[in-house]
């Protein structure tokens, strides 16, 4: 079996085949090297092929034009002069071999200017090309936005459509590009067929204007469909056909419903949007997958970011497409030898050699080749090599193709031109031998013609039978003149040759009357069509009608039923005819029917036009006539109605038909042309090809005998809705429960199109869905993970199905997630986790989790099977965020997420201290515990007693007075925490209110030589006894007592005389000791002590001291003396044993002053005799006490130990 491509896919292989028998290898290594800001040195290597040289193509990115160099073979460098700074160039070198050149090896360079390098050499910067496969053949048109939002970033435009279009092999062959730009309007800048060669579409791309305007996406691929792919503009039939468009905004009008359109047409859509674009507008333009033809970025800068991939996904499209062009049906080997026989001016004969292979039929095409001509199609059988083709235009070439045909599959054709004969028209009618046709001459005899102009009709009649061959066997002519009655001057039998009728027309009278015609064509049909007159059956019946007016009575019924008897009436108005009158009774067309002369001597100048008229009215009349003697075929029926074809068949009952002809055409194209068969006159059957869906055909068989063709048999059929398959199915997009299916349109008017999965293995129940419209995609969702599922798609038409195609698809790994997270018993630093487990075979679960306020991720893993974990060393009191993904083996699935928080730690403060105690209250403070504290509870309780308190403080407080305590008592105190949850444990401390003064002091009494009475307050609580101790304040043993603690005295004894004693008393408690009262006291001295001190006489600076005298052996008095409460200033005197009074000098004004005595002793001193007394501030006079101005002057001195008066005296005592 032959293997044949599609016409275009041969095409393709065909240049590609011849380019790579003579392909030109490309220069290697090409780089680029600054000299100065405007000029780069460029090299490359050669390459080891032999070549002429090398081309080398410069062009920016702006309206200047291309630098085009050519270098011998022997260059592998040259310098690039005259570059602009900061201006984008794209290189391009290709090696050449006569008329061959190799594939272009291309650079994108920029030169910084030394105002914006940033340091360092500078450096051209060079960007690698893209280039698609040799074989990448393709109709591209980029369609560009140039609404007012993309300014002066144009350029970025014009560079990304270089690249992308440099990619391919530029050529009328090869990939043809063009350019359409859009804003509120649209334009072509390029056509497809505008610039074949791959230096001029450069130019005219980098040179390509700005327009600005708003954003029409919609209207501008509208223009795509009507003006841009189509076969006028450059676009190729059965070539792919690829849309790139570019825009930076949200079209202002809607773009889904014509993007369908251009996608159903077979157009391949890539999406590049810009900063505005709209992402879901991308998506309802292009093509699908997305991820291969919708591309998005944030500036135009960024485009190169995109460009490699996406001009790779579109050559991959390319290659796609091409792919599917390629068509595996079997090569229908063509006929040979076309030969153009018997040529004619309305026909011409074909003959040919019949083709090898194995065929169904032949198809003849011609085209004329003047505008305005018809063309012809004629199918025939199988075993004919010869076919006659009618209905030809005269004087007109026409291109002959003749097609073998397998089914409705043509071979290549084979073709020939030839040109039709002119038409040779006769001056006479000099009908055949064998015409036979029956004239009437009917002629207006009404008054208003007259005699001389009667003799003119008479002289154009003769001219006009003399242009007939009369005879019995011939033509017969009638003359009947008429007026108000019609008179038969001679019937049709009257005369049997052309002398005779020539007499009686030059002799016949003039009538005269009025005019009525209507009456007259009733009397010729029934009075001289009539057989007994010399009418003849299957005879041509011709009338003439010459008249000079109007009507006087009814016309229009008595011609239309002189025309029903089958017979053509001509009509010649004469003056004051009128000729809407004329054309009514005439048979059409009027042209050739009627004719007007303004008066009677212009006969002569229709008479040869009538003439030739009538003859050729006769001669298709006489075939009508033959045709009706040859029997049509009879009762044609159709079957094997299709959407592109359906079979006539009918019956026949004669036996010498030579052939059939069968002339087929659309029922609504009245004016179109009739597309021809030919069978065999043995075959009753023909299947009438290449037809086109929903469509009503007229059909008409003729019988062809050798005599020629019968009238046609007539019938009407209506081919059914195309129901064909879809094509390029595939399915894209996999998730783990969905995926995308899609496929190229199917043809004819498809409503929808139903699909049908089901998974391949298995027993799931098959399901069913359908498209909306004619949306040539659709997404099957809830869908098994990692499951293959058989799809069938069929197209669905008003009356049917179409054929089913069908394709495997796969979803994922079941990537799912689990689900119902749940966290509990969480501690200070763990917490458990536990889901429900994700679909599918999961090898494990991965636990994800940080703080919620930051910090560092953690992350642990369990075993698919296992559906909880506990978290470890987390902090307290933290919110986490936690996410468990499955991890399968295609990767992971999306994580399941939540919150979990641990437990606050519930602390302790520390360090607790106590301070400032009083013998009420007490100061604490601690260290502050660790975590959130809310609150810190401070409690306290008296260990001697049922006494407690407790006091709350801020959680940021670390400190607190306790108050309203008891003196003199231990207290246990305790500071906790107090958290969200709950309490920490406590911090506990002691510590002991002081004694209160009054219970401070201890009371001595009845003080001896050798002991005193020592008396306290009770101390509170529960005392198991007293410690007293007591120690000389100048140094010495320090002595215990011990007390029952119901006592609150003791003496203490075996002191030491003339000493003082410092005296503690502790009381004793199981828990320890209490506070100390503490006092003193000083035993009595052996020696007597002075009694009586007193003081009088005080002055300003002096006052006198006197005394008791001391009993026993005195040795004298010594007398100290200071300001109360200061002993710093102390003064002291000493006296003889007998003195007993002294006075104080050089004293300060207004000042107490505390006085002692001692008596002094050979083995000691006394104890000492105290007093007070206070200075004037002035020293008062002399007045007698009993009389001061009648008054009395009284002195009151107090001191700390009595009170007296004094009178004031001068002089001793």
């Amino acid at each position: 079996m032959k293997i044949r491509l599609s016409l275009a896919a041969a095409a393709f292989l065909a240049v590609l085949l011849s380019s790579v028998e003579a392909q030109v290898e490309p220069p290697s290594d090409l780089r680029f090297k600054i000299l100065n800001e405007n000029t780069v040195q460029m090299t490359w290597k050669a390459p080891l092929t032999r070549i002429e040289g090398f081309r080398i193509q410069v062009a920016s990115d702006t309206d200047k034009p291309t630098k085009d160099l050519t270098l011998p073979a022997t260059a592998t460098k040259t310098s690039i002069t005259d570059l602009t700074p900061d201006m984008d160039y794209v290189v391009t070198i290709i090696s050449y071999s006569g008329s061959e050149e190799s594939l272009p090896t291309s650079g994108q360079l920029t030169i910084q200017s030394s105002g914006t390098a940033q340091g360092g050499p500078r450096k051209p910067q060079v960007t690698d090309s893209v280039k698609c496969s040799y074989s990448a053949i393709a109709d591209l048109v980029f369609l560009v936005d140039g609404s007012w939002n993309v300014g002066r970033d144009f350029k970025y435009i014009r560079s990304f459509i270089s690249a992308m279009a440099g990619a391919f092999e530029i050529g009328e062959d090869k990939t043809r590009v063009g350019v359409v730009q859009y804003h509120t309007d649209t334009r072509t800048e390029l056509n497809l067929n505008q610039h074949m060669k791959r230096g001029e579409l450069l130019r005219a791309i980098n040179t390509l204007p700005y327009m600005g305007g708003n954003t029409m996406t919609g209207e501008a691929m509208d223009y795509l469909l009507k003006n841009t792919f189509t076969e006028a503009n450059g676009a190729r039939k059965g070539f792919p056909k690829v849309a790139m468009i570019i825009t930076d905004g949200k079209s202002q009008d809607p773009v889904e419903a014509i993007a369908k359109k251009l996608k159903n047409m077979g157009v391949e859509i890539f999406t590049l949007g810009i900063k505005g674009a709209d992402d879901e507008e991308l998506k309802q333009m292009a093509s699908t997958p997305y991820r291969m033809h919708v591309y998005k970025v944030l500036n135009f800068d960024l485009i190169k970011d995109v460009q490699k991939e996406l001009i790779t996904n579109v050559c991959s499209g390319v290659d796609d497409q091409l792919n599917s062009l390629v068509s595996g049906e079997e090569v229908i080997e063509p006929a040979s030898n076309l030969q153009v026989v018997e040529v004619a001016s309305k026909s011409m004969r074909v003959t040919w050699d019949a083709s090898f292979g194995d065929v169904s039929g032949y198809k003849i095409q011609l085209i004329p080749m003047m505008a305005g001509s018809k063309r012809q199609e004629l199918y025939v059988s199988p075993g004919q090599t010869s076919a006659t083709v009618t209905g030809l235009s005269p004087d007109t070439e026409y291109q002959i193709s003749l097609f073998a045909l397998k089914g409705l599959t043509p071979s290549e054709p084979i073709m020939a031109m030839e040109k039709t004969e002119p038409v040779k028209v006769s001056l006479e009618c000099s009908l055949g031998v064998d015409v036979q046709a029956d004239v009437v001459i009917l002629v207006d005899g009404s008054y208003s013609i007259g005699l001389s102009n009667f003799a003119k009709v008479r002289s154009f009649l003769e001219v006009l039978v003399n242009s007939f061959d009369i005879g019995p066997d011939k033509i017969q002519i009638s003359l009947v003149q008429y007026s108000r009655d019609a008179h038969t001057e001679f019937y049709l039998n009257t005369h049997r040759d052309l002398s005779a009728v020539v007499k009686a027309v030059r002799t016949f009278p003039y009538r005269g009357g009025s005019t009525n015609t209507g009456r007259a064509m009733t009397y010729v049909r029934e009075k001289v069509f009539l057989a007994n007159r010399g009418s003849r059956p299957n005879v041509p019946r011709v009338t003439i009608l010459i008249t000079d007016g109007k009507s006087s009575d009814s016309f229009k019924d008595p011609a239309t039923k002189l025309k029903k008897a089958d017979v053509e009436i001509f009509a010649v108005g004469v003056k004051d005819a009128v000729r809407s009158e004329l054309e009514a009774i005439a048979n059409e067309p009027v042209e050739t029917h009627v004719y007007t002369v303004e008066d009677f001597d212009a006969f002569q100048r229709i008479s040869k036009e009538l003439t030739q008229s009538i003859c050729l009215r006769i001669e298709q009349e006489l075939l009508n006539i033959k045709k009706r003697s040859l029997l049509p075929p009879r009762s044609l029926t159709f079957s094997e109605v299709a959407t592109r074809s359906f079979r006539a068949t009918w019956e026949t009952d004669v036996f010498n038909v030579l052939s059939y002809l069968i002339q087929f055409r659309p029922a609504a194209d009245t004016n179109g042309d009739f597309v021809s068969m030919s069978v065999p006159g043995d075959t009753l059957t023909a299947l009438l090809p290449h037809l086109t869906p929903v469509t009503l055909y007229e059909v008409n068989v003729f019988a062809q005998y050798a005599q020629g063709d019968s009238f046609p048999l007539n019938g009407f059929e209506t081919t059914l809705d195309e129901q064909g398959t879809v094509s390029n199915l595939r399915v894209s997009e996999e998730t783990t429960d969905s995926f995308l299916v899609s496929w190229a349109p199917a043809p004819g008017a498809v409503v929808r199109y139903r699909l049908t999965y089901e998974p391949v293995r298995g027993d799931s129940a098959r399901l069913e869905t359908v498209t909306v419209g004619q949306e040539t995609t659709i997404v099957l969702p809830e869908l098994n993970p990692l499951t293959t599922y058989r799809v069938t798609v069929a197209a669905e038409y008003q009356l049917g199905t179409g054929g089913e195609m069908q394709i495997d698809g796969t979803t994922k790994e079941g990537q799912g997630s689990p689900r119902d997270l749940r966290v509990f018993d969480e501690t200070m630093s763990t917490m458990k986790l536990s889901w429900a487990a994700a679909p599918g075979r999961v090898l494990q679960y991965r636990i994800n989790f940080l703080p919620s306020a930051g910090g560092e991720r953690k992350e642990v893993s369990v075993k698919g099977e296992n559906t909880n974990v506990l978290l470890k060393n987390l902090q307290p009191g933290t919110e986490y965020d936690l996410a468990v993904s499955a991890r399968y083996s295609s990767g992971l699935g999306d994580p399941l997420k939540g919150k979990g928080t641990t437990l606050e730690e519930l602390g302790s403060p520390r360090d607790l201290v106590t301070s400032d105690v009083t013998d009420t209250s007490f100061a604490a403070s601690w260290t502050a515990a660790l975590g959130n504290v809310k609150m810190y509870s401070i409690r306290w309780k008296s260990m001697y007693s049922d006494e407690s308190g407790e006091k709350m403080v801020p959680g940021d407080v670390t400190n607190t007075v306790l108050e309203g305590l008891t003196p003199e008592t231990l207290y246990q105190v305790s500071v906790l925490a107090s958290y969200g949850r709950g309490d920490g444990s406590p911090l506990t401390g002691q510590e002991t209110t002081d004694v209160s003064a009054a219970a401070e002091a201890l009371t001595v009494s009845d003080e001896t030589e050798r002991s005193m009475k020592v008396k306290w307050m009770a101390a509170p609580g529960k005392v198991i006894n007293y410690r007293v101790t007591y120690t000389p304040t100048a140094g010495g043993k320090e002595m215990v007592a011990r007390v029952p603690g119901t006592s609150t005295s003791t003496v203490l004894k075996r002191l030491t005389p003339m000493t003082t004693y410092g005296i503690k008393v502790h009381p004793i408690y199981k828990r320890g000791e209490g506070k100390a009262r503490q006092g003193v006291g000083t035993t009595l001295s052996p020696y007597k002590a002075p009694r009586n001190l007193q003081t009088s006489e005080p002055g300003k600076n002096s006052f006198r001291v006197s005394w008791d005298p001391a009993p026993g052996d005195v040795r004298g008095y010594k007398v100290t003396f200071h300001p109360s409460g200061n002993d710093i200033d102390l003064g002291e005197l000493l006296v003889g044993p007998y003195d007993n009074t002294v006075v104080l000098e050089e004293l300060r004004a207004g000042t107490k002053y505390s006085v002692t005595v001692f008596g002094m002793f050979d083995g000691g001193h006394s104890a000492a005799l105290a007093g007070e007394e206070k200075t004037t501030l002035s020293d008062a006079p002399d007045v007698p006490l009993e009389s001061w101005n009648g008054k009395t002057l009284q002195y009151h001195n107090i001191t700390d130990y009595n009170t007296h008066m004094s009178r004031l005296r001068l002089g001793p005592k």
